[in-house]
């Protein structure tokens, strides 16, 4: 931190617009130059929120939504995200839920689950050939059941990423699998099907429209890992040298929120010089 936070300052009026990641949850198959540095940061708020675990329903503010990416190589890129905080305002609540949570009054607050992923490069785009990249990434339990916001259980994550440009615009796709152990049955797991797929259309030079449909499908509904599905639309724009982005969200699934909005910004930097 001591080297990124300056530097943070420094690059504020000199970010590129390479990677286009946020508001997506798809990721972009094309990694960060060696030494590239790129820092988002966000907040959403998203409405009529399920969570099956606590047996609770509300809105749910997600305050510091971060993540940094940093080019390593020529072939790799490595990534860690979060949440700084959440805070869950109940709505209702199920009589009697798998796992209680534990907490006074309507309000619920924890820190989001920590992502730990590493992006490897397969191939570049050339002619129909898309560009294609390897991700896998752990997701480690921050977050208690005891907040009602939180599994106590670790997942992994594997994909394979695509990006086309098509004319002016670029297509963005994301297949994988998930490892999800059951935080109410010892021994088991659940291993879903994931996928997303989003556009990036300019329509000035310095404004995207974008547009996402994102998810996990797999066997019948399991407590704690339900089938999920959300799509996002919005903006992404240029404004004192920081790329921001808005975006209205859509659930599909019961799990999912019903509605919400997304706000952030994201900026890069050259952190350090290849050898």
């Amino acid at each position: 931190m001591r080297w990124i936070l300056p530097a943070v300052g420094l690059a504020l009026f000199s970010v590129s617009l390479y990677g286009q990641q946020r508001p997506f949850r798809t990721d972009d198959a094309e990694l960060l130059d060696t030494g590239q540095v790129r820092a988002s940061i966000g907040v959403e708020f998203l409405q009529a929120q399920r969570l099956s675990l606590p047996g609770l329903k509300g809105d749910l503010t997600r305050l510091g939504v971060t993540s940094i990416h940093v080019g390593v190589g020529e072939y790799a890129e490595f990534q860690i995200s979060g949440v700084m905080q959440d805070v869950f305002t109940v709505s209702s609540r199920t009589e009697q839920p798998p796992i209680p949570a534990r907490f006074d009054g309507n309000t619920t607050t924890d820190f989001g689950d920590l992502v730990l992923g590493t992006k490897l490069k397969l191939a570049g785009e050339k002619g129909a050939r898309p560009a294609i990249a390897f991700k896998f990434a752990v997701q480690l339990p921050n977050a208690s059941q005891d907040s009602g916001l939180g599994t106590d259980q670790t997942a992994f994550f594997s994909s394979l990423l695509f990006k086309k440009s098509l004319w002016r615009a670029q297509l963005l796709a994301d297949l994988g699998i998930a490892i999800l152990d059951s935080p109410v049955l010892q021994g088991t797991q659940t291993d879903p099907f994931t996928y997303g797929l989003a556009a990036i259309v300019p329509v000035h030079r310095s404004i995207n429209l974008v547009a996402e449909v994102s998810g996990r499908q797999g066997p019948p509904r399991r407590v704690g890992n339900e089938n999920k599905s959300q799509t996002r639309l919005g903006l992404q724009f240029r404004a004192g040298g920081v790329r921001w982005d808005l975006a209205a969200l859509a659930g599909l699934m019961p799990y999912d929120p019903k509605s919400g909005i997304i706000v952030g910004a994201t900026y890069e930097f050259q952190a350090f010089q290849r050898d």
